[in-house]
């Protein structure tokens, strides 16, 4: 071994030493992240509305989360049972739902609460459910549930967000900085009824598969035209041993990011340079044997043309270490009866004679039905009494915010039916919509 070899391995031994691995055999995890100590001023109304959308997002790509997870594969067993509760199949499944597309434009109440609509191709994701669950005896993949709630092909899930009371300049810089299509961090949106011990354990399992992903990728590293870094190492167990160690010291890169889907992240880097030192410690440990020359080592960082690898591994809190969310109406008063309750009406419309390409006349059929659904489910409604003899319309007609509200409200009903007509000469469509939106929107006027 060269001079200066061996003080090198014993540094690097020391450094995985900080890391000495539990009874669990996984790395001890850092604390978790508290609320960051310098906020934010309070937040400009632009800052607001937007937090308030991705606060939505996250909520929405939650509700399809659930409702995927719910879909049964047996009479007893759901499918998130199937996957293992918080599993790496179950976190694969929701970062695959990340990219929902949003339906429409946000909706924004003047009370600060926006709502969006999120969808993906029912296809799609049981193409996803079929990579990661092989069904067992008396199970199907074929997920029914699903096939049922999808509309025109498409699962669809609504989601209501306000903008968390104070986030700290870099959460509020990243989520300024995200693309609409990706899903910035809010911390501590979504973490709030998570222990300190859950957060712990989400960022422990998290910082596991972050080493256990670093270790795929750099075995897979091609070295010259045949054999891959796994070639090298493998078969010599002081060999594991080492690439083992060095994989276990690597840093991580950032602090962990608390995800809104409740999903932890930890990203570990390391350096070309440090794995083609590792690399070539280990050529001198299989001695004879090793197919490989020093120079061959050194151009991977030619090959590689980064400075530096990454992998990032993903974690959930365990189950119990998550209390059950607040479901009650803010300051605990009851909903009244009407505002427990989902109203529904159905439009239908007939093919135009006039219209000779099919695809066509069933895209006007279907605007016009939906146009009759939404007119007839706007008087339901106006007609609903909120109290003494007030009805919907009456304080719209007086109160012109409450009057916006109402109308961003009606823009919120989901399509429940989409379907041509039983004599197949129409189309029909049916629209339904909660009616606990309206009641704290009409709450934050009264």
């Amino acid at each position: 071994m060269r001079p200066g070899r061996a003080g090198w391995q014993i540094g690097l031994l020391a450094a995985a030493a900080a890391f000495a691995l539990p009874a669990s055999g996984a790395p001890a995890p850092p604390a978790p992240p508290a609320a960051p100590a310098a906020q934010t001023a309070p937040h400009t109304p632009d800052q607001a509305r937007l937090l308030a959308i991705r606060a939505a997002q996250a909520d929405g790509l939650n509700r399809l989360a659930g409702m995927v997870l719910a879909a049964r594969v047996s009479a007893v067993k759901t499918l998130g049972q199937a996957l293992g509760p918080g599993s790496d199949r179950e976190i694969a499944l929701r970062v695959f739902l990340r990219p929902a597309r949003m339906v429409s434009e946000p909706r924004v109440y003047s009370d600060g609460v926006a709502e969006v609509d999120l969808e993906v191709p029912l296809e799609a994701v049981l193409r996803k459910v079929n990579d990661l669950y092989t069904p067992g005896e008396h199970e199907t993949a074929a997920l029914e549930d699903l096939r049922y709630r999808a509309v025109d092909e498409y699962l669809r899930a609504s989601g209501l967000g306000r903008a968390p009371r104070s986030v700290s300049a870099a959460i509020l810089k990243g989520v300024e900085s995200a693309r609409p299509e990706d899903l910035p961090e809010l911390f501590p949106a979504a973490w709030e009824h998570v222990t300190a011990m859950g957060r712990v354990e989400a960022i422990r399992r998290a910082r596991v598969q972050a080493y256990e992903a670093m270790a795929r990728r750099l075995r897979g590293i091609l070295l010259g035209q045949t054999g891959k870094v796994e070639d090298l190492i493998g078969g010599v167990p002081a060999a594991e041993s080492l690439f083992d160690v060095f994989v276990r010291s690597l840093a991580v890169g950032r602090p962990p990011r608390m995800m809104p889907d409740r999903i932890a992240e930890v990203e570990v880097v390391a350096a070309v340079r440090d794995v083609i030192q590792v690399l070539k410690d280990v050529r001198e440990l299989r001695g004879p044997q090793a197919r490989w020359t020093e120079d061959q080592i050194d151009r991977l960082s030619v090959r590689l043309k980064a400075e530096s690898l990454s992998a990032i591994g993903r974690g959930m809190p365990p189950a119990e270490e998550v209390s059950a969310a607040e479901t009650a109406v803010e300051g605990g008063s009851p909903l009244p009866d009407w505002a427990a309750q989902e109203f529904e009406a159905a439009g239908t419309a007939r093919f135009s004679d006039d219209v000779t390409d099919p695809q066509e006349a069933r895209v006007l059929a279907a605007r016009s039905a939906k146009a009759r659904a939404a007119a007839n489910l706007a008087k339901q409604v106006d007609a609903v009494v909120l109290k003494e003899g007030l009805a919907v319309r009456q304080l719209a007609a007086r109160d012109p915010v409450f009057g916006r509200d109402l109308t961003t409200f009606l823009s919120s009903a989901h399509t429940a039916t989409y379907c041509a007509t039983e004599d197949g000469q129409g189309w029909k469509v049916v629209l339904r919509l909660p009616l606990r939106r309206l009641y704290e929107c009409y709450r934050e006027r009264s």
